[in-house]
């Protein structure tokens, strides 16, 4: 995406002005002007810093969650479309978990919303350190996140999962809060909207027991 490379684009562009005007300003041998264009450049390349710095900024509070520092819907969107297509192109698996805090009321109405809200992050952090790098995060809204496990196989997908849930529950049996998780598996000839409402389908069956994770695959 260009925002990652905004302050490398801006700046070269301040160079590529400057450095344009000098060569200009030395061919014509106008004299000290050409010290002007150095100045000039040096100006510029700065300014381009700054301004690819501040797009920076801009764009990556636009796709984070401002509380937990996860990613957020909207960037969640953008990434399931790329890997969609990168998972048919490679003819990879590809899953998505939703997941939600169960009874997170509850736990906002016993220890408060300021506790509560550390604990999301808490949670935050448990979500991204176990899994990979290459999988997708996202705070989906309120107490319930969202993973993509890009070119994972549900079985693999599942076990993280489980892996996750059960650090959760262990990290929080103080408040006795606990995670349930549904997963789905995006098969040949389905598209996203009919994997993300099933992968909600399957965490309602799963918060149903509670503190546990429910797989769907469609054969």
């Amino acid at each position: 995406m260009f925002y990652n490379y905004a302050r490398l684009v801006f700046t070269v562009f301040g160079l590529g002005i400057g450095f344009t005007g000098y060569y200009l300003d030395m061919v014509l041998q106008v004299g000290y002007e050409g010290w002007i264009w150095l100045a000039t450049t040096f100006i510029l390349s700065l300014g381009g810093f700054a301004a690819g710095g501040l797009i920076q900024r801009l764009s990556a509070s636009s796709l984070t969650d401002f509380l937990t520092g996860l990613y957020n819907r909207r960037f969640f969107y953008l990434r399931l479309d790329e890997e969609e297509a990168r998972a048919s192109r490679k003819k990879k698996p590809l899953c998505i978990a939703m997941i939600d805090v169960d009874d997170f009321k509850a736990v906002n109405d016993t220890y408060g919303h300021v506790q509560g809200d550390l604990l999301l992050c808490e949670l935050a952090g448990i979500l991204k350190n176990n899994t990979r790098f290459t999988d997708i995060v996202a705070r989906w809204g309120g107490d319930e996140f969202a993973i993509i496990f890009s070119e994972t196989p549900l079985p693999n997908a599942c076990e993280i999962m489980e892996r996750i849930r059960s650090k959760v529950e262990q990290a929080f049996s103080p408040y006795e809060l606990t995670i349930s998780a549904g997963i789905m598996t995006l098969e040949p000839e389905q598209n996203l909207k009919d994997l993300l409402i099933m992968a909600d389908q399957a965490l309602y069956e799963a918060k149903a027991r509670k503190n546990s994770v429910t797989a769907v695959a469609v054969f």
